[in-house]
């Protein structure tokens, strides 16, 4: 997923004119740091599992919140019949849990904690980038 900000384009002109990299890299992280904390609140409780797997790194001037689990994506954007875009239709279908165990689902509602996180913290992540980039 990708967002885009209106303005981006200024700001990162301005980046050629940053005698201090390190500032703005601190200012990313920060960012980075919000949205972490927003999607660990907004995601589903479940067994904790992927609250504590939501995690953020800062490289060469990119900030990313992700989580490594797989199944990640299927939570914020739904499986089957109730998918975002459109998903399995072909249901009810069957799956063995892991503890061998056979289950029918016709699909997962969506649970979007990744992408609010990002949108409701979109004007302090701006805010946090320009005082990095010192305006």
């Amino acid at each position: 997923m990708s967002i885009e900000f209106d303005g981006l384009n200024e700001v990162l002109d301005s980046i050629d004119n940053i005698a201090d990299i390190d500032k703005l890299n601190r200012a990313l992280t920060k960012t980075c740091l919000v949205v972490e904390a927003a999607a660990k609140q907004k995601a589903p409780k479940g067994n904790g599992e992927l609250r504590r797997s939501i995690t953020s790194k800062v490289e060469d001037l990119e900030g990313v919140v992700f989580t490594p689990l797989e199944y990640a994506p299927y939570v914020e954007y739904g499986t089957g019949l109730f998918a975002e875009n459109g998903g399995r239709q072909a249901v009810p279908w069957k799956y063995k849990d892991d503890e061998g165990i056979w289950h029918s689902t016709s699909g997962m509602r969506p649970h979007p904690y990744m992408r609010p996180a990002l949108e409701e913290n979109r004007e302090k992540i701006l805010t946090v980038i320009k005082e990095g980039l010192g305006e």
